[in-house]
């Protein structure tokens, strides 16, 4: 058990050689049976190294780079054994399916994670791909593990390239899914399963989420329970998660190591310390069997699969030697995830619940030892205090690059959530273990509805404060590392008193407000005019001197303003947003400094103008006859064509164009249109 204290096995340092042989599985083609005899080879070789290090510990460096070798070789062999055909989009082919995921399940619809190969095909190809099944009836059932044969087209995923928004093709492309298919039901032919613990999580799931529901509240609340307790956030409503976002308790909803330490801290209450004796073994048992079936229930999410790791290895810990040390479970946590999924180390929060844990463990004993109170309320009250604080210590820098913006009101929503969290989540689980019938269960479904009920208006509340969230500091990437730099540094100063590491840290940080400054500076006298893409919209927006106008033909709703809109505003440092309809207006002149714009809804005589006018968007008010004729006059002006056009008409409107010789920008087809003045 060695591993399971300080040093035996440095983990951190395993991290290095794993993702390089991830790097190289990129460059090499190993067939399963060579690298099969790799593997068998080298863990041959390690136990004997392993035994020959017992009895000579001079030669343990032997041991340390034999390991390092055969966890590149893992990091090789771990990459899927995928190939894909560009060949294959938008054509139609007969597909054989395995199911590995099910992402979203409401309803008639159901979108799914699929391993593909095409079976009219001379080549053997195995690919991911994403399946959106519609059915006429009121449910679709396909599960992890179902084998499935069908015949349809595979798509693209589309690329809106709207500035600094999130890009759901390239979160997609990130995570090897090649395409999508959209088919109904009845095409689809089931013709095995494969018994997987993927599909036995799942089902065990969906049971929990039957006996919750029997809870009866309104659908945002049982969204709230659903991703609270079982991890899954498909069913949560738009608003909610914006509500919790803008309100910094976020967190909440992401089944995590907040989640699997309450439940950590009330087995340890039921069964008292871990001793040593065969007792303690099956309290030891008990205790981890109990957390990994949670895990289950939740479906076995990256953030619980992560902190279940943690807490099982210190409990062990306890349990062997009572030496625990925090940073070496992070690191074995670490390294047993990016071994079976070396994609999570792309993921914001493989990244967020690491630097959030690190930070609590480090920060929270000084932040809490600054005051001392006698009283045990005013005790609690401070803890959950300086917790939140450590955790935003560790994750604003990333919480900003990633959203934009800090939530300036966390430690109020903290303050009044944490202490009821246990309550609600022991409460739901009861609910999912027991009988709905049983007595107790009866005695606390009111009081978990008003808690629910609690929740979801609390963070409405927060959420419509004022100056909830602060978006005034905007970080790049390279300010991000420079930021945590800085941070590691001060660390180090404080663990080894040595002035030189302060004043790296200091001079870092200047460096990197001064940098933030000249930014900021450089926004303030940017002019950016974008031609969004919201599907079926007009969305046109000139942001400049810390405003933006957007000039829309119907109202953007808050989604769709939040995700196409919203990112370049935030990047831009802007401070409003005004909606400017033009849909009973002809024509909108915008007029920025280098360019003349023009947007028509309506047709006009481009000749009035004259070589004044730089860019036309037209809008698809505009009969597509009319825009013919406008195209004739057209001489030298570029053409952008918004994203109110369906794609054929943008194809059609291509050939015309193509015949003129004329320059021509189609959102729909090329993406948003931008332009930095």
């Amino acid at each position: 058990m060695k591993l399971l204290n300080y040093s035996a096995v440095p983990f951190v340092r395993l991290l290095i050689p794993l993702v390089v042989g991830r790097i190289l599985s990129l460059f090499l083609d190993i067939s399963l049976v060579l690298y099969s005899l790799a593997f068998v080879a080298c863990f041959i070789t390690v136990i004997f190294l392993l035994q020959l290090s017992i009895k000579s510990y001079s030669k343990r460096w032997i041991v340390g780079i034999v390991i390092s070798l055969i966890v590149c070789t893992l990091g090789v062999v771990n990459s899927p054994n995928y190939s894909f055909n560009r060949d294959l989009l938008n054509n139609k082919h007969a597909y054989r399916s395995v199911v590995k995921e099910v992402i979203k399940d409401a309803d008639s619809k159901q979108s799914v994670l699929l391993l593909c190969a095409p079976i009219d095909t001379l080549k053997q190809l195995y690919f991911n791909a994403l399946l959106y099944v519609k059915s006429d009836s009121d449910e679709v059932s396909l599960l992890p593990g179902d084998i499935i044969t069908f015949e349809s087209i595979l798509s693209d995923f589309e690329y809106t390239r709207n500035p600094f928004a999130f890009e759901y093709a390239t979160y997609m492309k990130n995570k090897d899914v090649e395409g999508q298919f959209f088919v109904r039901d009845k095409n689809i032919l089931c013709v095995g399963k494969e018994y997987t613990i993927g599909r036995f999580f799942y089902l065990v799931r969906q049971k929990a989420e039957k006996k919750l529901n029997r809870l009866n509240v309104s659908t945002a609340e049982f969204g709230i329970i659903s991703a609270l307790v079982l991890g899954n956030k498909s069913m949560l409503e738009y608003q909610t998660k914006v509500n919790f976002s803008s309100a910094g308790a976020i967190h909440i909803l992401s089944v995590s190591g907040l989640h699997v330490g309450i439940i950590y801290l009330m087995l340890m209450s039921v069964f008292g310390k871990i001793g040593k004796g065969f007792v303690s073994l099956l309290k030891v048992v008990v205790i981890i069997g109990v957390l990994w079936f949670y895990a289950a229930i939740a479906g076995m999410a990256p953030s619980v699969f992560r902190a279940t790791i943690m807490f099982s290895v210190f409990v062990i810990s306890k349990w062997r030697s009572h030496r625990y040390n925090i940073y070496h479970s992070l690191a074995i946590a670490a390294f047993v995830i990016l071994i079976i999924n070396p994609y999570s180390i792309t993921h914001a929060g493989f990244w967020l619940s690491f630097f959030a844990v690190m930070s609590i463990v480090y920060f929270y004993p000084k932040i809490n030892g600054w005051f001392y109170f006698t009283t045990p309320w005013t005790k609690y009250v401070w803890a959950l205090i300086s917790v939140s604080v450590a955790a935003q210590i560790g994750t604003f820098p990333l919480g900003i690059y990633l959203f934009g913006f800090f939530p300036t009101w966390f430690l109020v929503s903290n303050f009044l959530i944490i202490p009821i969290l246990p309550f609600m989540l022991i409460g739901a689980l009861l609910v999912v273990i027991l009988p709905f019938n049983f007595i107790l269960i009866q005695l606390i479904a009111g009081p978990l509805r008003i808690m629910f009920q609690y929740l979801n208006e609390l963070t409405q509340w927060v959420g419509d404060l004022s100056y909830a969230k602060f978006t005034g500091l905007q970080l790049s990437f390279y300010h991000l590392i420079g930021f945590y730099g800085a941070m590691l540094l001060f660390v180090v100063w404080r663990n080894l008193k040595r002035g030189k590491y302060l004043v790296f840290s200091l001079f870092i940080t200047l460096i990197g407000f001064v940098s933030l400054l000249l930014s900021s500076y450089t926004k303030y006298h940017q002019q950016v005019f974008t031609v969004h893409q919201v599907k079926g919209k007009t969305a046109v927006t000139l942001t400049e001197a810390n405003k933006c106008t957007c000039w829309v033909g119907q109202l953007l709703d808050d989604k769709e303003l939040n995700y196409t809109v919203m990112p370049l505003v935030l990047h831009q440092e802007a401070a409003s947003v005004i909606q400017q309809s033009i849909d009973s207006v002809k024509i909108c002149p915008v007029v920025t400094r280098n360019n003349n714009v023009l947007i028509l809804n309506e047709e006009f005589n481009i000749d009035q103008i004259g070589k004044k006018l730089d860019v036309v968007v037209f809008t698809a008010k505009l009969k597509t006859y009319k825009i013919k004729r406008l195209l004739n006059k057209i001489d030298g002006q570029l053409l952008v064509f918004d994203s109110s056009f369906s794609r054929s008409q943008c194809k059609y409107l291509r050939r015309e164009i193509l015949k003129r010789k004329l320059k021509a920008h189609f959102v729909m087809l090329d993406g948003a249109y931008v332009v930095v003045l």
